[in-house]
């Protein structure tokens, strides 16, 4: 059962939700018409624009926990795809829209047995920066649409890493492509095999192949 709370106006959907109490029974989701301090990876920002859903999901971590975050960007690309529009995955964490601009990104928080899935999705975009999953505008009811595919999520779960593994490599646009991966001052740049057995990046190099578990990506 989803304890669902709709705000208008929030700084961070993750920071309210974590502040919420639910009965054993419950999951929390927390969604907004406006978040003004979203959180993206790392140090970076998550811009909130008009067509821009952001929301919280409590979720269960995938039995290997450092998977959670591409198991729920796979689901919500596979939600659209049963919508009609088809989206790729970009390691780690982001979605591209067909012109290859990002659309989306999810960030996961927390301990052990309870993770809060921060999900920001752009709908529709007429920013040159980004991309939306729909060409062009329409009227949008955030809440729904928030419930919508985080009951998607929650009915969709994974339960065998491999096949997480082999339907995200699917999805993902840059597998067999060259690209430059950056973690703090090192840039590692290869072809991209897919994901290791924690969800790492496997990037075959000059020097063989290279396990990176953190950083940005661009392809070549």
């Amino acid at each position: 059962m989803i304890k669902h709370i709709h705000l208008d106006v929030c700084d961070s959907t993750q920071d309210v939700l974590k502040e919420q109490t639910r009965a054993v029974n419950e999951t929390l989701l927390v969604s907004t018409n406006k978040q003004v301090k979203g959180r993206g990876r790392g140090q970076n920002t998550w811009e909130d624009l008009p067509g821009t859903l952001c929301f919280s999901l409590e979720v269960k971590p995938h039995q290997t926990m450092s998977f959670t975050a591409l198991e729920i960007s796979l689901l919500v690309a596979q939600f659209f795809e049963l919508e009609g529009m088809k989206l790729g995955l970009k390691w780690p964490n982001d979605l591209w829209n067909l012109n290859k601009k990002k659309c989306g990104g999810i960030l996961v928080q927390g301990g052990d047995s309870r993770l809060i899935a921060g999900i920001g999705i752009n709908l529709f975009s007429d920013d040159p920066l980004f991309g939306g999953v729909y060409p062009s505008s329409f009227e949008l009811d955030k809440k729904a649409w928030s419930l919508k595919i985080a009951e998607y999520i929650l009915t969709q779960r994974y339960t065998h890493t491999e096949a997480l593994r082999r339907d995200w490599e699917l999805r993902c646009c840059h597998v067999g492509k060259a690209v430059t991966i950056s973690e703090g001052k090192d840039v590692f740049e290869g072809i991209f095999k897919g994901l290791g057995e924690f969800g790492e990046a496997i990037l075959s190099t000059k020097a063989g192949d290279k396990k990176i578990f953190n950083g940005t990506l661009r392809i070549i």
